[in-house]
């Protein structure tokens, strides 16, 4: 949509998932925020980078994952693009998509993502926000769907399943959820 009147005459362009219908697993919900950051959590990550060098648009929007609620959403795109530049901006996003289904992730990428998921997970450190504050808002997530409040505290069980599948299958995990939820999901 173009931006306004008083601004320059750019649009601002944003593409959005929804993620799932069904409640997704423990392991789904981990293996989805680690994807997640293989897509965007880094300067080299490749739908960022992919975004970022186009020169299509001046900034990202959209955070990438949302997963806050039963159903998660995935928002991606750029501010500052020019009205020719629409179509072949959610072409990139698409065929970026595309590209990590039929290629997968790099070794590197994956085992440099895990570690820092992992230690988030672990160190739970919360900055200056209270920290039982974020175990409550964490314990929401689950509660509020009729499920244990603890549940959503509970990391240890699908970390280990998924490292298992990655050592088993390396990015196969990976690409069949960017298969799924991205490129056979319409709901965008």
């Amino acid at each position: 949509y173009p931006i306004g009147e008083d601004q320059p005459e750019t649009h601002m362009v944003n593409i959005n998932w929804l993620l799932n219908d069904e409640r997704l697993s423990s392991l789904d919900e981990l293996t989805v925020g680690i994807l997640d950051h293989l897509l965007m959590g880094t300067s080299s990550s490749i739908l960022r980078r992919s975004l970022m060098e186009s020169g299509y648009g001046e900034a990202l929007t959209g955070g990438g994952l949302s997963d806050e609620l039963l159903q998660a959403t995935f928002s991606v795109g750029m501010k500052g693009v020019k009205g020719d530049d629409v179509s072949d901006l959610e072409k990139l996003i698409v065929e970026t998509f595309e590209k990590v289904a039929k290629d997968g992730f790099e070794a590197d990428a994956i085992a440099a993502s895990m570690n820092t998921i992992e230690f988030q997970l672990r160190e739970f450190n919360t900055g200056s926000y209270p920290k039982g504050l974020s175990f409550m808002l964490g314990a929401m997530s689950k509660w509020l769907y009729d499920e244990s409040p603890t549940e959503a505290l509970k990391f240890e069980e699908p970390l280990a399943q998924l490292k298992d599948s990655i050592s088993k299958d390396g990015s196969k995990i990976f690409q069949d959820m960017v298969q799924k939820f991205f490129i056979e999901n319409e709901h965008r």
